[in-house]
């Protein structure tokens, strides 16, 4: 049941990097919205991290992840929490995506509120790191040579 909570958690990571500017809407913009139903705890401390983030690493991750589809990303974080595989094309976009932007996913990731005091962060950086390798090692033996080599810790 937690996997499949940070699985969504991630999934929510990925969508919101597409949504930031829904995210990051100006006061201006909220005064002439139509009221809506009070957010849940959840949602508010889920708003708040994202909003706390760094606009520059917000536009980062919201550029970068372009290269990843939302089912790659399910197959990311299933292997990052060892509960999947991911395949050659998958892997192919997360190394086009770039460790930076993987890396910088993971960060967002691991201080989302409803998944901070679930997982281990090390555990999650390291698997994650690993991850990417393997990804790395098996686009080079695809021959997927259309960009250049990541640049790995």
């Amino acid at each position: 049941m937690v996997s499949l909570n940070i699985l969504s958690s991630f999934i929510t990571i990925l969508i919101i990097s597409s949504a930031i500017p829904v995210l990051c809407k100006s006061h201006h913009h909220k005064e002439h919205s139509p009221p809506t139903n009070p957010p849940s705890q959840k949602e508010d401390a889920h708003d708040k991290y994202i909003n706390s983030l760094p606009k520059d690493l917000i536009k980062f991750v919201q550029n970068c992840t372009k290269y990843l589809p939302v089912k790659c990303g399910e197959k990311v974080i299933n292997a990052i929490l060892e509960k999947g595989i991911i395949d050659k094309k998958c892997c192919h976009d997360l190394v086009r995506m770039g460790y930076e932007c993987h890396k910088s996913l993971i960060k967002v990731y691991i201080g989302l509120p409803e998944v901070k005091n679930k997982i281990d962060p090390k555990v999650i950086k390291s698997n994650a790191k690993k991850v990417f390798k393997k990804c790395v090692v098996q686009d080079k033996k695809n021959n997927h040579s259309s960009h250049p080599p990541p640049i790995l810790p």
